[in-house]
């Protein structure tokens, strides 16, 4: 096997050709996108039907703070991780299974992995979980989520694209739900730290995809995320001046539902669809500002950085209302195995080496920002958050990542 720098050099010449194919076959691929998503949505009404809002789910906008950071910084310090708020000791039973010795001081392992990091064997029944942490990581105390947004802040990210859906329902408030609890937390942490003289920031991550949600129930969860946080100084606005908002599954939406959702609060929020190259088409691009998408066992190959830059180059080649550049953010992961909770494939880890990869493939679609999968989905094993069975490794290799891009190496 030849030395990784060799074929790095090696992959991103071929990379290079990859992202000028894609730029000029984007019209190409972008009609058999419209093929696809077309047949979704053709009873949900022409491209460009707004309906109006339900009048409960648009409260009186609350001002603003002041923000000096309109304009986007670089890609390099604009790294966000998605972050998960259902971690905590009823999660970790239906996960680990009753067999899980719960009781043990030092967590033990509940998987063995075979030779090449992939193929795991539980070691008790009804468990889902490759890895633990010691003491079991407990998100129903402040404090914990605190310490996640100091740790990584440390590591280099910018942010937390943080997974939340409300209740669904008009005039609810941070006690309504564990999610909005933990939700009102963590505006909280990060609040504190960057008035302690931080800098760390918030993005939404609004979970519509393995739910669907109705209409109604989304108009009130974005009220309410408006209503209670418009004017916090917790979230990002580097994206014209909005909260971003990333409407997960996106793409299994009727256009007619998306159209619906961005006329009643695109104004608000900076919004960005999850399609991936075979959905993205000009009517579903017109409700995003940006894309993104959640592939999370994306494999390092050059076959999918080719992916990453034709969705890149189809999402760029059309333009906001404001006649600003739709924006792409590139995903990045340090491996995947879900195979003890139901999925097929995986993803090593191999010591690091599968996030450089997968880093440098996906530059070469020049993404807007990145978003890492994830800092704590332990069940897809895509974590960074440092746990029993790598310690620190992916949490020191996303910093290394970090802050070689900084100084100009991606």
């Amino acid at each position: 096997m030849e030395p990784t720098r060799i074929a790095t050099a090696r992959a991103r010449r071929v990379l290079r050709a990859l992202v000028a194919g894609a730029a000029l076959a984007g019209c190409t691929v972008g009609a058999s996108g419209t093929s696809g998503a077309s047949g979704a949505s053709g009873a949900s009404g022409a491209p460009g039907r707004v309906r109006t809002a339900p009048s409960t789910a648009a409260p009186s906008p609350p001002t603003a703070p002041a923000n000096t950071d309109i304009a986007a910084p670089p890609a390099a310090s604009r790294m966000f991780a998605f972050y998960y708020l259902w971690w905590d000791a009823a999660h970790w039973r239906a996960r680990l299974g009753p067999s899980y010795p719960f009781t043990e001081v030092r967590s033990p392992l509940p998987a063995k992995l075979g030779f090449n990091g992939c193929n795991p064997v539980s070691l008790y029944p009804g468990n889902q979980l490759t890895d633990v942490s010691a003491p079991l990581y407990d998100q129903s105390d402040p404090a914990r989520i605190a310490n996640d947004v100091r740790e990584a802040a440390s590591a280099g990210l910018a942010g937390f694209a943080v997974a939340w859906a409300g209740t669904g329902q008009a005039g609810q408030s941070a006690s309504s739900s564990t999610l909005n609890a933990r939700l009102a937390a963590l505006v909280s942490a990060v609040e504190a730290y960057d008035a302690a003289g931080g800098r760390f920031k918030l993005w939404v991550s609004y979970m519509s995809s393995s739910r669907i949600r109705s209409e109604q129930a989304m108009n009130n969860d974005f009220g309410y995320l408006w209503a209670a946080y418009g004017a916090s100084p917790a979230f990002d606005r580097s994206n014209g001046g909005r909260e971003t908002v990333i409407l997960m599954g996106s793409r299994k939406y009727p256009l007619g539902v998306l159209e619906q959702l961005s006329g009643a609060w695109r104004r608000h929020f900076y919004l960005v669809g999850d399609e991936n190259w075979r959905t993205w088409n000009p009517s579903r691009g017109a409700v995003f500002d940006a894309d993104q998408y959640y592939w999370s066992s994306e494999p390092p190959s050059v076959a999918s950085y080719a992916k990453i830059a034709s969705l890149a180059a189809m999402v760029r080649s059309e333009r906001n209302p404001d006649g600003s550049t739709k924006q792409f953010f590139s995903p990045l992961a340090p491996g995947y195995d879900k195979q003890l909770a139901g999925g097929t494939n995986c993803v090593p880890r191999a010591g690091g080496q599968t996030m450089r990869d997968l880093y440098t493939g996906n530059a070469a679609a020049r993404p807007d920002a990145w978003l890492v999968i994830s800092w704590n989905e332990i069940t897809e094993g895509t974590y960074v958050l440092p746990l029993e069975r790598y310690g620190t490794q992916s949490l020191s290799t996303l910093t290394s990542i970090i802050s070689g891009a900084a100084r100009g190496e991606a």
